[in-house]
């Protein structure tokens, strides 16, 4: 209900006063002609005066409403494995912070991810579309987004201030995740250690300019994407996080070196490193990442909880990484498994109480979730669901297929169970698997005729690829040989980041 403020109801009694003098002075006029012009001129002046003055109440009101709509934040971690976080269920001690956050949060322990590449699966996150519907495809680096709309666009028409702070290149402008960003820091200076082609920026730099950016003065609620880089190989944390971790180190083989970026029963060769090459001395480093990346997560969660408004938070990652399933280490972005596309979701929000729920969610979920938790109206299209609706009915979430794609791979996951198709092999039947968790999956006799049907139609789908345009890779280009000039970057032949 609207209410009114004592001065602004003494205004609109006045004018209804108002209104009454002039039907006394209409009954004296002694000449109809001079009668209806002074009516006229009256009620003219009367209206005018009242708009004048009870326009900027209203507009008062309308920017007072939107200013009350909560702060929104989407947090996306870079290449984590869930079982590596002690909200998953992991005792290594890695992600303190993150847990703290999700013990007053709403925990989604079966999410899947789009793809297990960093461009499908944040285009997923940004548009609620399947991978095959989007512009972007599955394909990393060297396509688009192409007219749809995004989940920063719904913010800034709905009134919010929106940033981004991303850790990736490969998140760069040329691919369009910016729009609708007021502000699109994907300026990196960090060269990888073993790809000198290649520029990251760590976790306590895009933390300290995304605080920046929060304590500047504002009159509207914002919309913040955060994107951490910092747990993707290669593993290299900062000594005082990786002394705070102490895995029990295992009597294991050390892995042989591969001489390419990927294959299988060994090290790629972007991620080796000196030390020891066992298998629990990887995850050690690995965990030694994340630690860095809670330190700095928590302090931005504690800045943010200093404002004393309502804000409402979505942890996620883009994708998993391999240790070991199917003779893969240390890798992502060539098989859908659970091992690379099952990741953490965890959401909090005013009204929500903390709980963990066991039914499938997927990336195609985040943009209707925080859209409408924000109040504003979810796009026409969008394949995801409204999350909080469900949680606050108390219901289950339905039953229903969500997929991931790399274009030679698609999986198609229902329940606890997921088919999975190689592409390459159209005449193989696809192979059906039951899973319980990142690490734990297997064959499964069980043929579901849903799961099946639904893959048959996802792969009906033909997608209409938006390769970067030229103007925006020539201006890539010239960023990296300026960097290369500043001597943060080896001139070398820029290459698809796994």
């Amino acid at each position: 209900m609207m209410t009114f403020a004592p001065q602004k109801l003494t205004l609109i009694r006045d004018h209804v006063m108002f209104e009454c003098m002039i039907r006394r002075i209409a009954r004296s006029a002694p000449r109809r002609r001079i009668k209806s012009m002074v009516i006229r001129r009256l009620r003219l002046f009367s209206t005018i005066a009242f708009v004048v003055i009870l326009t900027p109440f209203f507009l008062s009101c309308s920017e007072s409403k939107v200013h009350e709509r909560p702060n929104v934040l989407l947090i996306t971690l870079d290449t984590l494995r869930p079982d590596f976080l002690g909200a998953y269920g992991s005792s290594a001690g890695a992600s303190p912070r993150i847990d703290e956050f999700a013990r007053k949060s709403v925990v989604f322990e079966r999410a899947i991810a789009a793809s297990p590449r960093t461009v499908p699966s944040h285009a997923s996150i940004m548009t609620s579309l399947w991978v095959r519907e989007h512009s972007v495809g599955w394909v990393n680096g060297s396509s688009r987004i192409n007219g749809e709309e995004c989940l920063a666009d719904v913010f800034a028409a709905g009134g919010y201030d929106t940033a981004a702070f991303v850790g990736n290149m490969l998140l760069g402008t040329p691919v369009g995740l910016d729009s609708g960003f007021d502000l699109y820091d994907d300026e990196l200076r960090d060269t990888e250690a073993n790809r000198s082609n290649f520029v990251e920026r760590q976790a306590d730099e895009s933390t300290e300019h995304a605080m920046r950016w929060l304590a500047e003065e504002r009159e509207r609620p914002w919309f913040l994407w955060m994107h951490y880089q910092d747990a993707h190989g290669p593993y290299i944390p900062p000594k005082e996080h990786a002394a705070a971790i102490q895995l029990e180190i295992a009597d294991e083989a050390p892995l042989p070196v591969l001489d390419k970026n990927r294959g299988k029963n060994g090290i790629p060769a972007y991620q080796v490193r000196p030390g020891s090459q066992t298998p629990s001395a990887y995850a050690e480093r690995y965990a030694g990442e994340i630690h860095f990346i809670d330190a700095w997560l928590g302090k931005l969660l504690r800045a943010i909880g200093e404002e004393n408004r309502n804000t409402i938070i979505l942890l996620t990652a883009d994708h998993g990484e391999s240790f070991g399933e199917e003779g893969l280490w240390f890798s992502h972005g060539f098989r859908t498994t659970p091992d690379q596309v099952h990741i953490p979701f965890i959401l909090q929000a005013p009204g929500l109480e903390p709980t963990r729920r066991s039914g499938l969610v997927h990336h195609v979920d985040v943009a209707p979730t925080l859209i409408g938790l924000a109040g504003l109206e979810v796009p026409h299209g969008s394949r995801g669901l409204q999350l909080a609706e469900w949680l606050e009915s108390g219901q289950s979430l339905p039953t229903r297929t969500v997929f991931s794609d790399i274009g030679t791979e698609v999986s198609a996951y229902r329940g606890d169970h997921f088919v999975r198709a190689n592409l390459h092999q159209r005449e193989s039947e696809p192979r059906r698997f039951s899973w319980t968790s990142t690490r734990n999956w297997s064959v499964s006799p069980l043929s579901e005729k849903p799961l099946s049907r639904d893959f048959e139609l996802y792969l009906e789908i033909e997608t209409d690829f938006a390769t970067v345009d030229e103007q925006s890779r020539v201006e890539h280009e010239l960023r990296m040989r300026q960097l290369q000039a500043l001597g943060y970057l080896e001139a070398g032949e820029e290459e698809v980041k796994p």
